[in-house]
């Protein structure tokens, strides 16, 4: 009876209620956190500091990475490949989860962290890496430390700016790590244009195109009200602010997917990929759904085409009709080069798939054998191709 009675106290009381609310959010999060150890600390601190760079894009190069900050290159159109850095092994979460690269202007940036410190690493050559940051900036959430970055979900570039989501924070450069730009959603947005909660995470970006200069992001709804397809978010200024978006047009999606852009158009998935929807004016209206016709795909953009590879594999340029993918292209993501190869890498696997046939068969050019460690599929997460120094 006395806990009933306390009970009763807390919720008929706002001030009570309202920092039980904030306590469960605290426990919360350091229950997301992971624990970092001094080794990992002095991983992060002996790695170089940013403002070497000095793009020179002449040379295609593909970049894939993994978990531990497995970052592998190849310089060769895909044939041979080179592990250039690895920091520890790490798992979903933890300092060095790593699930994120972007190509932007003769440089590559790849995010390292999810739940536990959070670092930028950048490379203008594929073989060199650094922090991207110069360490003259100290944003909040490195807490005094010049070289962590705010939680980031994933990364991506446009108008020689690079912008990262991940959680509640949104963070851009456009200067190669001079200067960082953070954006907070907690004291920006109270509810969102229909009037609900902001209850989000996993917060992903994406450049739609020189046409418009306007990034997008998209996070799933955590909430039990509100849309099921998420929420989207939009910036005009290069990352620097946001303004949340009430497109029309997603209310028949079932659940947060997958968002991609080939430069002009952009498509998104529902949580199986079973549906599509498109929209050529940055995400304000979409139209759709699309039957794909497969299910469990992965989204990525291949020259103008959007690739769905699942069972079977479609694909699309419009995002609405949607044709068979050769038999023989395997599930994850593709990844294609400025001369039509294909390399395709997946999260369950632990090697390196290349194409020079537009799919029809595939021949493995790289493997490597993952720690054992749990949390995580050890496999390659992301990938991107682009033009670096020699």
């Amino acid at each position: 009876m006395k806990c009933l009675a306390f009970a009763r106290i807390i919720f008929d009381n706002p001030t009570m209620k309202h920092l039980l609310i904030f306590t469960a959010v605290i426990l919360a999060t350091f229950a997301f956190a992971a624990e970092e150890s001094p080794a990992d600390a002095k991983i992060r601190n002996d790695i170089p500091l940013g403002g070497d760079l000095k793009p020179n894009p002449k040379v295609g190069a593909f970049v894939v990475v993994g978990h531990g900050a497995r970052i592998i290159v190849s310089k060769d159109d895909g044939k041979t490949w080179q592990q250039t850095f690895f920091a520890a092994p790490g798992a979903d979460h933890g300092p060095w989860a790593t699930k994120t690269v972007a190509y932007g202007g003769g440089v590559f940036v790849v995010g390292v962290g999810w739940g536990g410190a959070t670092i930028y690493l950048a490379s203008d050559d594929g073989m060199k890496w650094s922090h991207l940051t110069h360490g003259k900036v100290k944003l909040p959430e490195g807490k005094g430390d010049p070289l962590l970055m705010p939680g980031t979900w994933g990364i991506t570039a446009g108008k020689g700016a690079f912008v990262a989501a991940g959680y509640m924070t949104m963070t851009a450069t456009n200067d190669l790590g001079a200067v960082f730009d953070t954006f907070s959603m907690w004291g920006a947005f109270k509810n969102d244009p229909r009037g609900y909660k902001l209850s989000t995470h996993h917060v992903g970006p994406v450049y739609c195109g020189d046409a418009s200069g306007r990034f997008l992001a998209l996070g799933d709804n955590r909430g039990k009200e509100g849309p099921k397809f998420g929420h989207l978010f939009a910036s005009d200024d290069l990352g620097k602010s946001w303004q949340w978006l009430a497109p029309k047009g997603l209310d028949a999606s079932t659940g947060r997917g997958t968002l991609e852009s080939n430069g002009k158009l952009l498509v998104m998935t529902d949580t199986d990929a079973a549906n599509a929807w498109t929209s050529s004016d940055g995400g304000e209206t979409w139209d759709g759904p699309h039957t794909t016709g497969t299910k469990r795909a992965t989204l990525s953009v291949v020259g103008a085409e959007f690739w769905l590879t699942g069972k079977p594999g479609r694909a699309s340029a419009d995002g609405k009709t949607w044709r068979d993918l050769p038999a023989a292209v395997p599930a994850g993501q593709i990844i294609a080069s400025d001369s039509g190869t294909l390399i395709s890498i997946d999260r369950q696997r632990f090697n390196i798939l290349r194409s020079t046939d537009a799919g029809k068969s595939w021949n493995e050019v790289h493997s490597y054998t993952p720690p054992d460690i749990k949390g995580g599929a050890q496999g390659l997460r992301d990938g991107a191709f682009g033009l670096v120094a020699p």
